[in-house]
């Protein structure tokens, strides 16, 4: 079944976000959009699946008109899509989170047959090998798990094409590995799948072909086969950036510690873990998910308590109680849930970079002060919004992390903590933020990394320690350079 859309327009306000975009995708295909933040990508998929309506340009499937006016609509002609943000309801169980809406189907005379909807969503999760049981609980499991659980609702609709928006960002190695092999055979079965990612290692992996996408038009159709990475790199951004993704790492030794963990134990999370962090320094993280890198950021930030060992910042004890204690300690936070975690999405840009620390004048709020802060701080980090006052809602991935960086910025900390900054952003944008945490650690600032992206964890740490079952493996020197089979044999 081919769903093709010609001369596709879309705007925003006064913002384009299409520009006479086309795009056919074929049966038995994986097409992959690439391009930066903003580039029109997310909005195209949400065309194409009846979240949004074009302006101009017309859709066809299977030679039939196609012109769905919402998603149930357009799931009734068999496309489903799966969001880039996490869409999972926390206060629901597994299996009713797969057939979210389609509880009643599983009703009999008012009653949940909950047997028969455990049994059914158990077998879509292991028809793409998620690893994940029906009787697990929500809050023990990770952000990639989550994902999981989001494509597995869409796959029990047993769709002919698929629409994945960033569906990778959240996933571990493993996982990433697992829903890659599920797309290789959702296409062996005739499936159309398309897919929003940004990195090219999983677009060589399982695209057949590719759209580019800038600043909302087509800047290029190829075959997977035919363009390299960096010619895929340089439409995307309009310019060559190879051998420029990383910044120079520091040439002075770094300062006396900043964060000290002296022999840490956190019950099934943390096994004696000794670290510290210098000014100056980013430490970078590695390991698989739940080995223990975001265990020690949420210890860093209040959100644990050892049982056994202690924890220093600045040479001084610390035993924040709260997030809160932590942020007036000079501790900053990027969580690897933006949305959830780091943002009011429905505050402006403006509120949200001085949520932290808002500017005050006695007991009155400054707001010409932080209009300033707001202003600065977007241009810094590069903030793609017509201004300060507008909704985070409105802005892409991309610029959503830059603000969750742009606030840790504002309280000028000593320790930032960055869990995945990169997470569901371009290449552009991720220079961008290499470039604004690097300078950071030249200011003095020490940065604590967790990332699932080894190349990031490489390329950005002066040092690097992996991590497995808790506990701290191997630390490379700053004088060393792993390339990622050696991070990756301490990781299993």
């Amino acid at each position: 079944m081919t769903l093709s859309a010609r001369h596709i327009n879309k705007r925003f306000g006064n913002t384009v976000a299409l520009r006479n975009v086309s795009i056919e995708l074929q049966a038995g295909e994986v097409h992959a959009l690439v391009g930066e933040n903003g580039a029109g990508k997310s909005t195209l998929l949400k065309i194409l699946a009846g979240a949004e309506q074009p302006d101009d340009g017309s859709m066809q499937l299977a030679n039939q008109r196609y012109a769905p006016l919402d998603t149930r609509e357009a799931e009734g002609h068999g496309v489903a899509l799966v969001h880039q943000e996490i869409t999972i309801n926390p206060s629901l169980t597994v299996a009713e989170n797969v057939f979210i809406d389609r509880l009643g189907d599983f009703s009999r005379h008012g009653f949940l047959r909950r047997k028969t909807l455990e049994r059914a969503a158990q077998e879509v999760l292991e028809s793409f090998d998620a690893g994940i049981s029906v009787s697990s609980q929500l809050d023990r499991l990770d952000l990639g798990e989550w994902k999981c659980i989001e494509i597995a609702r869409a796959l029990s609709r047993a769709p002919r094409i698929l629409f994945l928006d960033e569906a990778t960002a959240f996933l571990g190695h493993r996982e990433v590995d697992a829903l890659l092999k599920a797309i290789h055979a959702l296409k062996e079965r005739g499936l159309s799948v398309a897919f929003v990612s940004h990195h090219l290692s999983e677009v060589t992996d399982v695209a057949d072909r590719l759209t580019i996408l800038k600043d909302g038009g087509n800047a290029g159709d190829a075959s997977v086969a035919d363009i390299s990475p960096a010619e895929i790199h340089a439409r995307m951004v309009g310019r060559d950036i190879s051998g420029h993704v990383f910044p120079p790492k520091a040439a002075r030794a770094p300062a006396n510690p900043v964060f000290t963990a002296a022999d840490v134990t956190v019950p099934g999370r943390l096994e004696h873990v000794r670290i510290d962090v210098r000014g100056g320094e980013i430490v970078g993280i590695a390991g698989l998910k739940g080995s223990g890198g975001e265990a020690l950021l949420e210890l860093a930030m209040g959100l644990l308590a050892p049982r056994h060992g202690t924890l220093a910042l600045g040479g001084d004890a610390y035993a924040p109680k709260a997030p809160d204690a932590a942020w007036r300690a000079g501790v900053a936070y990027v969580p690897g849930d933006r949305t959830g975690e780091g943002l009011i999405t429905d505050f402006s840009v403006l509120d949200n970079l001085v949520m932290a620390q808002p500017p005050q004048r006695l007991a009155f709020f400054e707001r010409s002060k932080a209009h300033q802060s707001a202003t600065e701080l977007s241009a810094r980090l590069m903030i793609k919004a017509a201004n300060p006052d507008v909704a985070c809602r409105t802005l892409s991935g991309g610029n959503l992390q830059k603000v969750v960086l742009a606030k840790c910025l504002h309280v000028k900390p000593r320790l930032l903590l960055l869990n995945n900054p990169t997470r569901g952003v371009d290449i552009g944008a991720r220079i961008e933020i290499y470039r604004a945490i690097r300078g950071l650690a030249d200011e003095g600032v020490a940065v604590l990394l967790v990332s699932d992206d080894l190349p990031e964890l490489i390329g950005l740490s002066d040092r690097l320690a992996v991590m497995r079952s808790g506990s701290i493996e191997h630390i490379f020197a700053a004088d060393e350079k792993p390339d990622e089979s050696a991070v990756i044999r301490f990781m299993t």
